[in-house]
């Protein structure tokens, strides 16, 4: 039976996996998603390739360990601000799409591709995978904490069971309008989300939708 690693293994582990995805993050960025190969990445990170396969089977999964830190940088940020305790639901929405939108804005080329690689069935990116289910599960998650801690009485029962997947689909289709923005400083997208989420939440707590 193997022994469960120690403290200073696993960060040592989790530092090398950081090593690899900012290896592969500087190369999706410069080459391309598909055109960069695990070889490339190990040369990058200094690391033989069969090391780059003990963490990452594959590039997706290096993709997917990158959306995983980002859910959970996002998360974090909104959840450790103390001025968002009393903050209006819009308002900490608000907060969480931008914080991931500063985390993937150095990478935009890179997500651009993601976006194009997930529409692959077979892709583990592709939102039918196993492993981007649990990712969409855990920041569903945090929408539906986020909901009760702003639920207001009277509120629809609608806005629980149904506000934190609507708000799911709507981040997507946020993430193709910010790839898709050319207004200085991504502007016109952080306006017509500060606009969106405004009337969404007003609507979902009035069970209109």
């Amino acid at each position: 039976m193997n022994k469960i690693p120690s403290g200073r293994r696993a960060e040592r582990k989790e530092a090398t996996k950081r090593r690899i995805l900012e290896a592969a993050l500087e190369l999706f960025q410069v080459k391309g998603f598909d055109a960069t190969t695990t070889r490339a990445i190990a040369r990058k990170a200094r690391i033989a390739e069969g090391t780059v396969f003990n963490y990452f089977p594959t590039k997706d999964d290096i993709a997917l360990y990158f959306f995983e830190r980002e859910v959970d940088h996002a998360i974090a940020a909104v959840r450790n601000n103390p001025k968002l305790r009393r903050a209006s639901l819009d308002e900490k929405l608000f907060a969480l799409v931008h914080s991931q939108f500063e985390c993937l804005a150095p990478y935009e080329r890179f997500i651009g591709a993601a976006v194009l690689h997930a529409l692959r069935p077979a892709s583990k990116l592709s939102i039918l995978s196993v492993q981007s289910q649990q990712l969409q599960l855990r920041y569903i998650a945090f929408v539906e904490e986020l909901i009760d801690q702003s639920k207001l009485r009277g509120s629809s029962d609608m806005l629980g069971a149904w506000g934190p997947r609507v708000f799911w689909l709507f981040y997507m289709g946020m993430v193709l309008y910010w790839l898709h923005d050319t207004s200085e400083g991504k502007q016109d997208t952080l306006a017509f989300l500060d606009r969106s989420l405004k009337l969404g939440v007003g609507m979902l707590k009035r069970g209109r939708v």
